[in-house]
């Protein structure tokens, strides 16, 4: 009878534990919920170089959303060519996917408001993209950071604890080869590489 009593306050010390652990606060988990975040990315791998002749020079892609989770998808453009706009253009967006985002310099002309002459070999224009999920999340271009603090004579120094910049795309979905991001690429009037 001893051993019965002993493992029935066991048993109760276990259910005890298992539900004092079980009722931790939700709202305290610094883990967020996974899913798919908002992603758009080129259906294949374009030629960002559109011809050295800006006159007859063109860009052509098309963009998918591989995660089928996209409201809307936004492209804005900052031209890199002599007197052009420090200003970031609308350039196009989209409800639906596959979206073309070729043009021509005749198309990038109109919508700087210049004469196509204006564009010289080596000009370029980068494209900075925002995608919202069917949910209200905004994805972009820019990547999380912080701008932390280093280590001095190997102690951290924490007078200021840094800012992080609220980017929502992880840098290796910018930077990694292969992925064929579009929410930030450069096109440059340029002839391609001659490959051996």
């Amino acid at each position: 009878m001893k051993n019965f009593k002993y493992i029935t306050l066991a048993f109760i010390a276990v259910v005890g534990l298992t539900t004092l652990t079980s009722c931790e606060d939700e709202d305290k988990s610094p883990i967020p919920p996974l899913g798919n975040g908002g992603f758009v990315k080129f259906v294949e791998l374009p030629e960002f170089n559109a011809g050295a002749d800006p006159t007859s020079a063109s860009f052509n892609a098309m963009t998918e959303d591989p995660n089928g989770n996209l409201a809307s998808y936004e492209l804005r453009v900052v031209g890199d060519f002599t007197d052009a706009p420090e200003d970031t253009l609308a350039f196009r967006s989209t409800t639906t996917f596959p979206f073309d985002v070729s043009f021509t310099a005749s198309d990038m002309a109109a919508l700087f408001g210049v004469d196509v002459t204006t564009f010289e070999t080596g000009d370029s224009f980068e494209f900075l993209g925002s995608a919202t999920t069917v949910d209200g999340l905004v994805y972009d271009y820019t990547t999380p950071g912080c701008d932390c603090p280093t280590p001095e004579d190997g102690e951290l120094v924490v007078e200021d604890p840094g800012t992080y910049n609220g980017g929502t795309t992880d840098a290796v979905l910018i930077n990694a080869a292969g992925l064929l991001q579009a929410f930030n690429y450069e096109v440059e009037f340029n002839d391609p590489p001659v490959e051996d």
